[in-house]
């Protein structure tokens, strides 16, 4: 069961999202984003900057940032960069990426159908991550990316959102990265309703992408005393099968101490070790237990030695295997939900995002292959 609420959003003006829509704010390091913002100053990702994204030799506090966040905000709604919708409304999105196409519902969700254990997560969050969104709520108060949930297929519903979608989208456009993104308004009370009940009747929702924001979240509606827009948030529901998982890679701040040479000799106990010469862009995991490790401009192939996988579902997967045999062991990364040493990569920035790292001081990183939606359900299950 998953309760979904109409809303009335601001939605970018039609001749402007080509501009004003953002990337990825995850996509991109903090020199590509302030490189971004400079070259392109209507675009949203203005509003969500932090400390990091400057590199003056003073930075500005983060409650400097959050006002300027704020201020940025109220200009783009004074500017007419987006237009507050009359009529309480879901929405659906769809995303077109050469021949791969998903779509969603938009809709807000209470916050209770998390706490309440009917929206399952397969993720821990990192606490100063939580932390800095959640002040990002309560300081600029946008939500501006909704939260990734995806619900076992259902054809009633499928059936609902195809007839919809026959219909003239809202927006129609695609950004440089090549994905096409189309919006439809659904204002009709009898398709509202439908699919506000076909929903009621799915099982449990699985959060996918957005666990940080969705703690946030949590967390903002608990500081508040009555009730209000945060007491939901924006959630765009996919079926599961048409999910496509990307990885989270790593990066880490230094060796432990430990020379290339010593690494790797650690390393082989574990794993199977072969050095990359050639190929380098096109040289990511292919499979589940294999990861690729960039270290001091040199690439290396890491495949799980098969004595070293658990039976166990959860001890199997390739973010448990990395954990508990290359970066607890021989980097000391203890617990990744709270060591500064590691960091976060998406996994649409390829290799090419943990070489941008490597230019920013970070000396370790590590390519991983993508979790199937068949173990990020089975596990956020248990």
């Amino acid at each position: 069961m998953t309760q979904i609420h109409t809303f009335k959003p601001y939605v970018v003006c039609r001749d402007r999202a080509e501009h004003v829509v953002a990337p990825a704010y995850d996509s991109m390091a903090p020199v590509e984003r302030s490189a971004y913002i400079k070259a392109n100053p209507s675009n949203f990702i203005k509003t969500m900057r932090t400390p990091e994204d400057y590199f003056e030799l003073e930075k500005p506090s983060l409650e400097m940032v959050l006002d300027h966040n704020s201020n940025e905000v109220q200009k783009m709604l004074e500017d007419s960069s987006f237009e507050i919708q009359q009529q309480e409304a879901l929405y659906i999105y769809r995303l077109h990426t050469g021949d791969h196409v998903q779509t969603a519902v938009i809709a807000e969700v209470p916050v209770t159908e998390y706490q309440q254990g009917r929206i399952h997560r397969h993720e821990h969050t990192r606490s100063e991550h939580e932390n800095r969104l959640t002040q990002y709520l309560q300081h600029v108060g946008v939500s501006s990316s909704p939260i990734c949930l995806a619900y076992q297929d259902d054809a009633r519903i499928d059936e609902t959102v195809e007839l919809i979608t026959q219909g003239e989208p809202l927006l129609d456009f695609s950004l440089d990265d090549g994905v096409r993104q189309s919006i439809w308004e659904v204002i009709d009370t009898e398709q509202i309703d439908s699919l506000r009940t076909k929903f009621l009747g799915i099982g449990a929702a699985y959060l996918t992408d957005g666990h940080h924001r969705m703690a946030a979240s949590v967390r903002h509606a608990a500081n508040r005393t009555s009730n209000g827009p945060w007491n939901n948030f924006l959630a765009a529901l996919f079926p599961a099968t048409q999910l496509r998982i990307l990885s989270f890679n790593r990066c880490v701040r230094d060796l432990n101490g430990l020379s290339v040479e010593q690494i790797i000799d650690r390393l082989a106990s574990n794993f199977s070790v072969d050095q990359i010469s050639d190929n380098w862009e096109t040289v990511l995991p292919s499979r589940s237990g294999e990861f690729t490790l960039l270290v001091e401009n040199r690439l290396f192939r890491l495949q799980v030695r098969s004595a070293r996988i658990p039976d166990d579902p959860v001890g199997r997967l390739d973010v448990s295997l990395l954990q508990n045999l290359f970066l607890e062991p021989v980097l000391g990364i203890g617990d990744d939900r709270f060591d500064p040493r590691l960091d976060f990569v998406t996994g649409d920035s390829g290799l090419g995002g943990l070489r941008q790292r490597a230019k920013e001081g970070w000396q370790v990183g590590i390519a991983c292959y993508p979790t199937s939606m068949r173990d990020l359900m089975s596990i956020a299950d248990q």
